[in-house]
């Protein structure tokens, strides 16, 4: 037999490339490559040192802002309402979009407002192992940061309007242009500025995350004008009814990553950046193929489920579940196998010492376990907000964090850093065990349901 390699014509290659699955894979690549550049060099620069730790710190409440809120909204809600409005009459989804922008950036403005006074009272319990001094700088640093999850609530309104039109590719390149800034931030404001010639960095990246997405959406939807609109639409109605049990998710995750930074701030010093590169380096699999696959597949499920097709959704979930399961479990076994070796060529030296470089390879191949669990996390929840159901993947999910908070907090006197992945993916693997038993359920409650509509 002759091996062939398949042949594609133009119109395969664009769809390949813009909008299919393989899109965000390919535009994760690049921002990755782009974030492992800043990481080498941070790392060279810093090393795991206390800056580095305030700078990382300073990231979670803005980071918790903007997730909690406007982005729990976006993933609960807008891709299915928009979808369908897109497809009964362009100017109501375009009313829609508008609502949600007009709304979520002055809600964030008044959040954000709010966090920044709260910040001398809220500190102390946030990084318990900081001393005054590097309390007051992280205060200063967090509050410049407040300025971000505004400007993120545009950039992600209008990335969700590219999702909901597969535009995967122009939505997935954003992230690379953040990263870019912060490399700027760190090549040429740092040395002028400090830490504060980072922060404007990232400020920097936010801009450029946004105006990709903007300029993508004008060239495509050139009828849409993003002026503001304070109606309160019955879509702005079901939105607010979809969010909360999400709302709620996303504030318990992010209390999640709030502890694990507080317990890591009380380990040696450099745990808290050892803990966020072990982080980075694990969401590299779930991104370029976890979440990858989740999001390609929720225009899909969305309009199966609005059609009724159940039979058809259940083949296209179940499909995409065994490829995201295959797919990031080799990733996570290769990756735990090149850790050591990875890290000490694209972070050590410098500053990044070998004793540094083995403990964070260590670490991450801990990681390493959650990355399918935090992958099919991804796909389970993307197949239960297409069902238009946010409260039992929102449970689940409360349920599993408190338990990944619980385990981490226990094993850390005995375990130091590794009680981190090991609570985080203990927790993930008990909420996809409960996602796998809810979800048939829930199918034949919505075939019902549709059945007794028609």
């Amino acid at each position: 037999m002759v091996f062939r390699i398949p042949k594609f014509t133009v119109g395969q290659l664009k769809t390949l490339v813009f909008h299919s699955s393989w899109a965000f894979t390919l535009t994760a690549g690049l921002s990755y490559a782009m974030g492992l550049l800043r990481d080498r060099i941070f790392s060279h620069a810093f090393g795991l040192s206390r800056t580095l730790d305030i700078y990382n710190a300073s990231f979670v409440i803005p980071d918790m802002a903007f997730a909690v809120i406007l982005d729990a909204a976006l993933a609960a809600a807008f891709i299915p309402i928009f979808a369908k409005l897109y497809d009964m009459e362009k100017e109501k989804a375009y009313a829609y979009a508008r609502q949600v922008l007009t709304w979520g950036v002055l809600f964030m403005g008044a959040v954000a407002l709010v966090l920044a006074l709260a910040l001398p009272w809220l500190a102390p319990h946030l990084v318990p192992g900081f001393n005054a001094e590097e309390t007051q700088q992280y205060i200063l640093l967090t509050r410049i940061l407040l300025v971000s999850p505004t400007l993120f609530t545009l950039s992600n309104t209008y990335g969700r309007m590219l999702i909901s039109q597969k535009e995967f590719f122009w939505y997935g390149l954003s992230p690379t242009f953040y990263n870019l800034g912060l490399v700027i931030g760190a090549l040429w404001l740092a040395p002028h500025f400090g830490i504060t010639g980072l922060i404007a960095g990232d400020l920097l990246g936010v801009l450029m995350h946004f105006g990709i997405r903007y300029l993508r959406v004008r060239a495509k939807e050139k009828e849409f004008r993003a002026r503001p609109d304070l109606t309160f639409s019955p879509e702005i109605k079901e939105t607010m009814v979809l969010t909360p049990p999400r709302m709620g998710q996303q504030i318990l995750w992010h209390l999640m990553l709030l502890g694990f930074t507080s317990i890591a701030s009380g380990l040696p010093q450099g745990s808290v950046t050892a803990y966020n590169y072990a982080r980075n380096f694990q969401g590299v699999p779930v991104s370029l193929l976890g979440i990858a696959i989740a999001l390609a597949m929720a225009p899909a499920l969305a309009h199966d489920a609005g059609k009724g097709n159940f039979a058809k959704f259940k083949q296209d979930f179940r499909r995409h579940r065994l490829r995201s399961l295959f797919y990031t479990t080799a990733a996570a076994l290769g990756l735990a196998i090149v850790a050591k070796p990875a890290i000490g060529l694209l972070l050590g030296g410098g500053r990044f010492t070998p004793d540094q470089v083995s403990l964070l390879a260590s670490v991450l191949a801990v990681f390493c376990i959650s990355v399918p669990l935090e992958s099919l996390m991804h796909a389970y929840q993307q197949a239960f907000y297409a069902l238009k159901n946010t409260w039992l993947p929102s449970a689940v999910g409360a349920g599993a964090i408190g338990v990944a908070i619980f385990t981490a907090k226990m094993l850390a006197p005995q375990w130091g850093l590794y009680a981190i992945p090991i609570g985080f993916s203990t927790g993930l693997g008990i909420e996809v065990v409960v996602l796998t038993f809810l979800l048939p359920r829930l199918l034949r409650k919505r075939e019902r349901e549709f059945q007794v509509s028609l």
